[in-house]
């Protein structure tokens, strides 16, 4: 039982950083935007995000 208590503070903790970033960074505004634009960026960080292909040439 203890490790599903210390299982649920470290999430509500990784979640509330998480918001507390989004809210300095980019304020109350538009906060789903903002939260989706910091997702992909920490996605990106960690290794999880879009690759983007750097074989192809850009389109003429």
């Amino acid at each position: 039982m203890a490790l599903l208590r210390s299982l649920f503070w470290f999430a509500l903790f990784i979640a509330s950083t998480f918001c507390f970033v989004v809210l300095f960074e980019h304020g109350f505004t538009n906060f789903g935007g903002n939260a989706q634009k910091e997702l992909e960026s920490v996605k990106t960080m960690i290794g999880l995000g879009a690759k983007k292909d750097k074989a192809t040439p850009p389109a003429k």
